[in-house]
């Protein structure tokens, strides 16, 4: 960084937009997600693991999931 440049104050941007999406879920569900969590930081102790960091793992597992499931229910029935 040359003398004259000075960093901008705040937060450093990101390269990905990403939408703020507020679900409600019941306690047993969110307990299995905290449970997730717990297990993530142990697997991984070097690593900053939050709640929103594991739901994004589960949907992006999920939806990952679905789509090779039925892209195998179409192949099964050409």
């Amino acid at each position: 960084m040359a003398l004259l440049e000075t960093r901008k104050r705040g937060r450093p941007r990101k390269s990905d937009v990403m939408d703020t999406l507020a679900v409600r879920l019941p306690d047993e569900l969110v307990a299995r997600i905290d449970a997730y969590v717990d297990k993530l930081r142990s697997q991984f102790p070097g690593l900053t693991i939050t709640r929103a960091d594991a739901v994004r793992q589960l949907l992006i597992s999920g939806l990952e999931a679905f789509d090779n499931n039925s892209s195998d229910q179409n192949n099964h029935s050409e």
